[in-house]
């Protein structure tokens, strides 16, 4: 499906691809970077709406470095190296700069018990959320380090940037239910690799 998806999205990006084949693949890399930590200053400060439209310009770069490299024969492993480390510290910033919205507010508290005490909700669902996104890449490399493919599973970026963008247009209040979803897809996924893997090594 994600497959699909990106061949019908390169082909729309095919003429916006040709504005940027002067500058590096790397260079674009790092422009979508400094757009997405500038999303998580907007959601550390409440204002969703904006940081997920941020976001979704932050991702259109990464894609388009991927494309200028392929359009003008530049594809390297660094590059490819260096693209799958941005992702992992975009995704952190995106979701820390969430994260430190829902701590700063007490709508999010629950009551833990009779010995009292608050847990905030919407923090936890983050950092699961967070761990999650962070397996479902390390099962993927560690999976490709002894020679099997693992694209296997429905928590990929390529799905939870969409889920934090679309989310991020409804606010704070609504924004919780999509928290559940990637907390829980995300971490499926990680434990569905593990099992796709033990299955293809005992073959």
């Amino acid at each position: 499906m994600f497959e699909t998806l990106k061949t019908r999205g390169r082909k729309l990006l095919s003429p916006i691809t040709k504005l940027f084949v002067k500058l590096h693949p790397n260079f674009l890399t790092l422009i979508g970077f400094l757009i997405t930590v500038f999303a998580g200053i907007v959601y550390a400060r409440g204002i969703f709406w904006l940081g997920g439209v941020i976001l979704l310009v932050g991702g259109l770069f990464d894609v388009l470095d991927g494309e200028v490299a392929k359009l003008t024969n530049r594809v390297s492993k660094f590059g490819a190296f260096l693209d799958s480390c941005i992702d992992r510290y975009s995704d952190f910033i995106v979701l820390f700069g969430i994260f430190w919205w829902y701590m700063g507010s007490r709508n999010w508290e629950v009551g833990i018990g009779k010995y009292g005490g608050t847990l905030n909700l919407a923090s936890i669902l983050i950092i699961l959320t967070i761990l999650g996104s962070f397996m479902v890449s390390y099962t993927r490399a560690r999976a490709e380090g002894i020679g099997i493919d693992c694209k296997v599973g429905l928590g990929e970026r390529a799905f939870r940037v969409p889920v934090i963008v679309l989310g991020s247009l409804f606010g704070p209040k609504i924004f919780i239910g999509f928290l559940w979803l990637l907390a829980i897809i995300t971490n499926l996924t990680a434990f569905y690799r593990m099992y796709y893997i033990g299955r293809r090594i005992n073959e």
